[in-house]
């Protein structure tokens, strides 16, 4: 059959779909080829009947030839509903943005509306308001366990709530830029850990059968080994490959020092970059026959090995990597932090990240320069790297004075395994 002048064929239809935003009510969104760029239209609640029953009129009207609008006109100014903000946010700015900095500034972002409940973006920006969510912040409102937040955690989800009301005022949506309100913060130190020692890692070491079980324990042995050799983080770890595009890549050249090759995409500085090969890290990933060089280096296994189950995914992510590494240092009882009373945090243990805090601490012990230290650890200056990661060693550090300043060879008292237990 002929298809009439003007009459739209089916396959000429934008697809429509129901998405599910995070703590939002559902949205129905399809592309608009019109406008060159995704429209998005709020059920206005989470019932699935709801948005099904839309996403059959929106269907309906397209077929139709119905233009398709939403109900609410968008209003940019102060007057803007707090959830249509959000909507601009997210896609005009958090979407350019790493998953994880995307995922943090969603999930303040959720607790500061739970707390405050605005109805527009102006309401949010008020001073009353923001001193108000700042305070309940404090008070542990919308929190996990139900106890006071620390002020440096204050800090870090209010600056989210003010850096997106900031990117509010360079649209012109606010008249004035928000007001900040003070906030007083102990000056503690910088690390949530701290370096674990060699007695500490193979006590990890000794504790990883118990968490993942005997069949995957050596694969999850070798990733904790690299941990401690690459000072790389988790999810840095986890794509380094032999020959992978876009990967971390250790490269060997005749007459060269061997270097790891990373690509912009692993980077926080969204920079290429080529790092020194630790001695270590050579050496354990030089333990693979030259045959098997080829595809993923580390490869921990699936914890349902271990109950007869098959493994749902092909490959683990890093995040729940992570977390099972947590619970290897909880098993092994190696406490880096302990439990703040006041906020009820409680007692932290030794992580992926405090490996690499030890990789770093080694260096720094073995008289690595701090320069050299940085480079590794890719920060942007030493004192990062000093305050986050190499602390250094107190009574090293008074050794060195005594020696330098009175010439004093004694070594010092319990030399034995000092370097080792203070951080090493």
């Amino acid at each position: 059959m002929a298809k009439k002048k003007g009459q739209k064929r089916r396959g000429d239809q934008p697809k429509v779909r129901i998405a599910a935003p995070k703590n939002r009510p559902l949205q129905i969104r399809y592309f608009c080829p019109k406008e060159g760029r995704e429209i998005r239209v709020s059920v206005g609640s989470r019932d699935m009947e709801d948005a099904e029953r839309l996403k059959k009129e929106i269907e309906a009207k397209f077929l139709l030839g119905i233009e398709v609008r939403s109900e609410k006109k968008l209003v940019l100014g102060p007057e803007m509903e707090w959830e249509q903000f959000r909507e601009q946010y997210t896609t005009q700015h958090l979407s350019a943005l790493r998953d994880k900095t995307a995922e943090d500034a969603e999930s303040r972002l959720d607790i500061a509306t739970r707390i405050i409940k605005p109805k527009t973006l102006g309401a949010m920006a008020e001073p009353s308001n923001l001193q108000r969510l700042q305070s309940r912040l404090l008070a542990g409102a919308e929190s996990m366990r139900c106890k006071p937040r620390s002020s440096h955690t204050v800090r870090g989800y209010m600056k989210s709530i003010v850096s997106a009301l900031n990117w509010a005022y360079y649209q012109d949506w606010l008249v004035h830029a928000p007001k900040t309100p003070r906030i007083k913060v102990s000056k503690r130190k910088a690390m949530k850990g701290r370096p674990i020692t060699e007695v500490e890692f193979a006590a990890m070491l000794e504790a990883t059968s118990t968490v993942v079980g005997d069949e995957a324990t050596e694969s999850w042995k070798r990733f904790l080994h690299g941990l401690w050799e690459s000072a790389l983080r988790i999810e840095e770890l986890m794509n380094v490959s032999w020959d992978g595009a876009g990967a971390i890549v250790p490269q060997w050249t005749d007459g060269e020092f061997p270097i790891l090759r990373i690509p912009a995409g692993m980077q926080k500085n969204d920079t290429d970059e080529d790092i020194p090969l630790l001695p270590g890290f050579e050496k354990l990933l030089l333990e693979t026959p030259e045959n098997q060089r080829t595809g993923w280096i580390f490869e921990p296994a699936s914890l349902q090995i271990q109950y007869g189950g098959k493994p749902q995914h092909p490959r683990l992510e890093s995040g729940w990597v992570g977390k099972v590494i947590s619970k290897i240092g909880k098993t092994a009882k190696i406490e880096v932090s302990p439990e703040d009373t006041k906020t009820g945090l409680p007692a932290k243990f030794a992580s992926a990240h405090d490996l690499r805090r030890s990789c770093g601490q080694r260096l720094r012990n073995a008289g690595v320069p701090p320069l050299v230290i940085c480079r590794i650890m890719r920060h942007s200056s030493w004192e990062t790297t000093r305050r986050h990661y190499a602390p250094g060693d107190i009574q090293r550090e008074a050794e060195i004075l005594k020696r330098t300043l009175m010439g004093d060879e004694t070594p010092k008292p319990d030399a034995t395994d000092n370097d080792v237990d203070s951080g090493g």
